[in-house]
């Protein structure tokens, strides 16, 4: 869901590969990982960790993408995507793993969340090796990849049905997530229906993150930019009235000035009121 505000970035200059290159004094990069036995470059994930890490807790992030587009170098030469995550995050003492996955229509969404889950569960077993706690994990998701994030954060038995040993995930984090996926499929434009449809059918209920929400829930930081798609500014807000009805460990930030784009585009800049706050979320649940 990333539009033109990339290609007017990538006209001011902001160049992904150059901001890679002055982050190399604190930050180890390491690209193209494969988490499962194949050679598929959707099945592959890059890791940023701090400059001498010894048992930092680590995140492991979702890209968006409506569940059909984009990868883990989505205009990454450009504007960054989404390598400013991992920097951002690992200036801060904690490594990420950014990570690719299979997308609709080339397999089934439930095939698309085994990809997330295997990638957590190579983490959960090698992070170790690379000067991270396997016990300390955060999950971070933008869209599309929210939505994944919260589906897990309120239902964590599929990722336990995919290997993932879920208590030693400490918190989840969605930004600008799709919680309702009813509610998305009825906002215009039609597209939305249209997407839904493709990836889900017409069985929603199982697959929206708010068919699941209950109390009983890890520490869970939702963000949602005060520009963002009226999509979500309907739903997600609403959402979150409810969950802390229910007493759930939700903590929720609109930010100022940001639109849908700008959520994961402003990361690791001098306007980047995320990467702060995820830090800050993280050390709070790391044990």
């Amino acid at each position: 869901m990333i539009r033109a505000a990339l290609l007017a970035l990538a006209v001011t200059g902001c160049n992904g590969a150059m901001d890679a290159y002055f982050a190399q004094d604190v930050v180890d990069i390491e690209r193209d990982i494969p988490y499962t036995d194949t050679d598929n470059p959707r099945q592959k994930l890059d890791l940023f960790m701090p400059r001498g890490a010894e048992h930092v807790p680590v995140v492991v992030f979702v890209h968006g993408g409506f569940w059909l587009r984009q990868d883990k170098n989505y205009f990454q030469p450009f504007v960054g995507l989404y390598g400013n995550v991992g920097i951002a995050l690992a200036r801060r003492g904690i490594g990420v793993a950014v990570i690719n996955y299979r997308l609709v229509p080339s397999v089934t969404f439930d095939e698309e969340y085994a990809d997330v889950a295997h990638a957590i569960a190579w983490v959960q077993d090698h992070i170790d090796t690379r000067g991270g706690d396997p016990e300390n994990l955060v999950m971070v998701g933008h869209s599309a990849g929210g939505h994944i994030t919260a589906l897990s954060a309120f239902d964590d038995t599929r990722l336990t049905a995919n290997g993932v040993d879920v208590s030693t995930i400490r918190g989840y984090a969605p930004l600008s997530p799709i919680l309702d996926l009813a509610a998305l499929a009825a906002h215009p434009p039609s597209e939305n229906a249209e997407i839904v449809d493709e990836v889900f059918g017409d069985n929603l209920a199982p697959y929206s993150p708010r068919t699941h929400f209950k109390a009983t829930i890890q520490p869970t930081l939702i963000m949602l930019g005060d520009h963002d798609l009226e999509s979500l500014k309907d739903q997600v807000p609403q959402a979150i009235d409810e969950l802390v009805a229910l007493g759930a460990p939700v903590e929720f930030h609109m930010i100022d000035n940001k639109d849908h784009d700008q959520i994961v585009i402003d990361f690791d800049s001098d306007d980047d009121p995320m990467a702060p706050l995820i830090a800050d979320f993280v050390d709070a649940v790391a044990r």
